[in-house]
């Protein structure tokens, strides 16, 4: 790829072409990097793609803002030649290591907006990862989630490369064993104090800890630890992964219960407080 390093106009870079790499700008960064520049500090150049009529603003946002907050009509950029879809596909993979850290809205604006590029198509969830800079697992679950949404396509031809050769793979069947196997497990809830007490649930992961995922008979997906399902049909057998114990919940897995269900929202709240009564008794506790 050709790289032109040159000056030219802020006016000139588009900035409304979905190029934005993060969720929002950091008016803290800004006000850093003005202070910087009022010293005597240069900016590293930005990133444009040109399109031959356009200059797509791809990583250098917080730099453009902090010129234009000093009034400087000039900025520094390396010139890449490429299309927009070029552009926003550079855009997943920038920032990863810069000295102002992506958030988490920053890493998920990257993953969403990868899976639902064109070029994604073809390209594996390892691939995507690490063009991305995230963990392979992340991918493959929002990958299942916009496909389960209508957002992507599924799709079940990916590009591998293995021992220096690329091909095409099929992976129609890769994990359909064992996603079969969790479809056929249906159990009932046998917890008065749950919501879904006697109902029927079907499981769709097996977690950590005994916790499975499940989804209720209105469709809802909620969390269930072993001692609260029982079996629903004697004549099917359950694979040893989900057989289903019937002693009584302990403390522990009570408690699991309770934090696994809380909303995202109270987490934070929750913690405070299971830390605070933990404190007030490592002191009753001290001699």
């Amino acid at each position: 790829m050709e790289v032109h390093l040159v000056e030219i106009d802020r006016k000139l870079l588009r900035r409304d072409g979905g190029t934005q790499p993060r969720e929002k700008l950091d008016p803290e960064h800004i006000e850093d990097l003005v202070r910087d520049w009022k010293k005597g500090a240069r900016f590293e150049p930005a990133l444009v793609y040109y399109d031959g009529e356009s200059y797509w603003l791809t990583d250098g946002y917080h730099r453009d803002a902090a010129l234009l907050e000093l009034g400087e009509s000039k900025i520094l950029v390396e010139i890449c030649s490429g299309t927009l879809e070029d552009a926003k596909w550079h855009s997943y993979s920038v920032n990863q290591h810069k000295a102002l850290k992506r958030s988490n809205a920053d890493k998920q604006r990257a993953i969403i907006g990868a899976l639902k590029h064109p070029y994604a198509v073809s390209k594996s969830n390892v691939q995507i990862a690490e063009h991305c800079g995230v963990d392979e697992g992340t991918i493959r679950a929002w990958r299942k989630k916009l496909e389960d949404n209508g957002e992507i396509e599924l799709c079940h031809t990916r590009m591998v490369t293995r021992n220096g050769k690329t091909y095409s793979q099929n992976t129609t069947n890769i994990g359909s064993s064992r996603h079969n196997q969790h479809q056929q497990q249906k159990f009932k809830v046998n917890c008065p104090e749950l919501p879904y007490h006697g109902q029927i649930v079907e499981v769709l992961e097996v977690k950590t800890g005994d916790c499975y995922q499940c989804r209720t008979a209105s469709g809802d997906i909620y969390p269930f630890f072993k001692s609260e399902l029982g079996d629903v049909n004697s004549s099917a057998t359950p694979t040893p992964s989900l057989t289903i114990a019937t002693q009584q919940p302990s403390a522990r897995e009570k408690l699991v219960a309770l934090v696994v269900r809380l909303p995202e929202d109270c987490l934070e709240d929750a913690i405070a407080l299971l830390k605070e009564r933990f404190d007030v008794q490592t002191v009753d506790n001290k001699p």
